[in-house]
């Protein structure tokens, strides 16, 4: 198995095929495709001889829907298939990791139910559902296995409505999260063109007469997002449990960036705490720092926490989020990770550690800036294996070397993964 959730093989002649929906060790019958440079892809005609870990899929389009790739495999069997394909990319990527470095996948408190936001695409007959494999073809559904339940009975509660087809007939996708606090759900209705009076009226009468939707936001490209519409908190908020017993109480704004699976983020949290290894006099450098979901975990423990992110609504909710806590030892601004490192530089700052958990893309940037920092421990929290990896070479170039991988399964019945990384200088 291979990045991306195919299953690779080798025809007699050599030709390396790609399979979807099968697992190791399986026999199957293929129709392979045309060629192309280095593979030829192929489609499962049947399975001849199943693995033992093959199980019934739980959603009646998996296999149709784009969303998820491994549900035919059990969870252990899902676990490790992650686990070695993040061991491939290493070898691949020319990274060397001791083996006393890795640990085990770390796996999600449920593989099913987890997910408290979807965002579900509208096609032009104003079919709700999720974009098939490699297609903007729209498969229409009423419920998602992965969702937590106030998720999947808002909308079924929705598409029971009279008054939701009209709003969906100008809206290009609608996104639905959970409110864990309320037990609530937040929608966000993003239309092709400026909502109108009817349309905020719509609004307000869904958020009323559908349960459990509290309120309504409607969103598009070109104008300011309007809303809530309704009597509930146009807000997310929900509790991050800590090792020791406390919790630490979130919010972020409705379409902000928050982990899907907040029980596997509980998870990671407490991973990061046990690497960071975190004193009283500590100083922390965040350069991602979102609303400070890792932010406020290491401000517990430390001397002082400085956070930068991009986005003016992330480092609103930080700072609010900090007080909230009474976490007075945390500061937050609004920079580019790499400007931020500069400045930093140039005033003569250092650090005891730094978190750096960057988008898809990495922070190749970055890393001839970090070692001028002085931090002698590095913690790098990836949600792209293969950019990770491409980073930790580039660091261990630079003089850090790599005391802890590991897996971090926050998408369970999917191909991605997350992985968490510990490097000390």
């Amino acid at each position: 198995m291979v990045a991306g959730g195919e299953g690779l093989a080798r025809l007699a002649s050599g030709l390396v095929v790609m399979a979807p929906f099968v697992l190791p060790g399986e026999r199957v019958r293929l129709e392979v495709g045309r060629a192309r440079r280095d593979f030829a892809p192929a489609r499962v005609l049947a399975i001849l001889e199943p693995a033992p870990q093959r199980v019934e899929p739980a959603c009646p389009h998996f296999g149709r829907c784009g969303g998820c790739h491994l549900q035919h495999g059990d969870y252990p069997a899902q676990l490790a298939i992650k686990e070695a394909i993040l061991r491939e990319l290493t070898s691949r990527g020319g990274l060397t990791v001791d083996e006393a470095a890795w640990r085990p996948i770390l796996p999600s408190p449920s593989p099913w139910g987890y997910r408290q936001r979807l965002r579900l695409q509208v096609d032009e007959a104003g079919r709700l559902g999720f974009f098939a494999a490699r297609s903007h073809q729209v498969i229409a559904v009423d419920r998602c296995p992965l969702a937590v339940a106030p998720v999947n009975q808002a909308l079924a509660g929705l598409l029971a409505h009279p008054g939701f087809r009209g709003l969906t007939a100008n809206a290009q996708a609608v996104e639905l999260l959970h409110h864990p606090q309320e037990g609530r759900v937040v929608m966000i209705l993003h239309l092709r063109r400026r909502p109108r009076p009817a349309d905020q009226q719509a609004a307000r009468l869904l958020a009323g007469e559908v349960e459990p939707l509290a309120s309504v936001w409607l969103a598009g490209e070109g104008f300011a997002r309007s809303g809530p519409y309704g009597e509930g908190e146009g807000d997310i908020g929900f509790a991050l449990a800590l090792p020791g017993g406390r919790s630490l109480a979130i919010r972020l704004e409705a379409g902000g960036f928050c982990q899907v699976n907040l029980g596997q983020n509980e998870r990671l949290a407490a991973q990061l705490l046990e690497w960071a290894q975190i004193s009283g006099q500590d100083r922390v450098l965040d350069l991602f720092c979102g609303m400070g979901n890792f932010s406020l975990p290491l401000a517990v423990g430390a001397r002082e926490v400085l956070g930068t992110d991009l986005q003016h609504a992330a480092i609103r909710m930080a700072e609010a989020n900090a007080q909230a806590n009474g976490l007075a030892n945390c500061r937050f601004q609004r920079a580019p990770a790499v400007a931020a490192a500069k400045e930093l530089l140039a005033a003569g700052r250092s650090f005891d550690l730094i978190l750096l958990d960057p988008p898809r893309s990495g922070c190749r940037e970055l890393i001839p800036l970090l070692a001028g920092l002085s931090a002698d421990r590095l913690l790098y929290i990836s949600c792209d294996p293969a950019t990770l990896i491409r980073d930790l070479a580039a660091l261990t170039q630079a003089g850090y070397r790599l005391y802890g991988l590991r897996g971090v399964d926050m998408f369970p019945q999917t191909c991605h993964l997350e992985a968490i990384a510990l490097l000390r200088r």
